[in-house]
């Protein structure tokens, strides 16, 4: 039986294995090689770090939702155009080959590292699911800490967020933030209280939403204008 082997399961390769399954029947073997088993909706990342969403709400299951589709688990490393073949290592580190009649590459894109100094060193990703919840973390943690010092100057630098990229996912990753720091303030009183006696005449969490150029676009504490909200189809 022919062989098709798709490489990467975001918006296009899980696209391409649906269809494919649908026109080609049981006439191919529909092969998807990706290193987790479930398709990740990078859109409502930021929801996931403001602790708007649970993860789960984005993996969306393979297997369950690709009726027969092969998954096969793993990252490609290497295609060998002679061979017709794609090597790939799986989650225990295992290496692999997998023949192909026909290969579809949909391997998406890479973190933009935009021309920031510093920003390689002291920036983290955001593009995966422990990415998202890093960033929430971290923005707990950050005001936790700051209620606990009595050093102003450590507690206002806590209390200051920054977010570099001013496109889609970096407004939606201030608002999320705003959100979220807004709930911690509200539901805990003693947060509140000794972080309001510390901060006058601007808001106790100053979030900042940067562009490429290094110019500012908003502060917490004047709402931001919010793209349209995604949509899971």
């Amino acid at each position: 039986m022919p062989r098709v082997v798709i490489v990467g399961a975001g918006f296009a390769g899980y696209r391409a294995a649906r269809s494919l399954r649908r026109r080609l029947g049981e006439q191919y073997e529909i092969v998807l090689v990706n290193p987790t088993d479930y398709f990740l909706y990078l859109p409502l990342l930021p929801e996931v770090a403001g602790g708007v969403l649970d993860p789960r709400r984005l993996a969306v299951s393979l297997t369950a939702t690709l009726p027969g589709v092969r998954l096969v688990l793993g990252s490609v490393h290497g295609i060998d155009l002679a061979a017709r073949s794609v090597q790939y290592v799986d989650p225990e580190g295992h290496a692999g080959a997998l023949a192909y009649d026909r290969l579809v590459l949909t391997v998406g894109s890479v973190n933009k590292v935009l021309p920031v100094p510093g920003i390689t060193g002291h920036a983290h990703g955001f593009r995966s699911i422990p990415e998202a919840l890093y960033l929430r973390d971290h923005l707990i943690r950050q005001v936790e800490l700051a209620a606990m010092t009595d050093d102003p100057q450590e507690r206002a630098a806590r209390l200051t967020f920054v977010v570099v990229g001013a496109g889609y996912t970096g407004a939606e990753v201030a608002a999320t933030g705003q959100l979220l720091t807004r709930s911690l303030l509200r539901h805990q009183p003693v947060l509140r209280d000794r972080m309001a006696a510390a901060v006058t005449r601007r808001p106790a969490v100053q979030l900042g939403l940067v562009r490429s150029s290094a110019v500012p676009l908003g502060r917490a504490g004047h709402e931001a204008p919010r793209p349209p909200a995604a949509t899971v189809r």
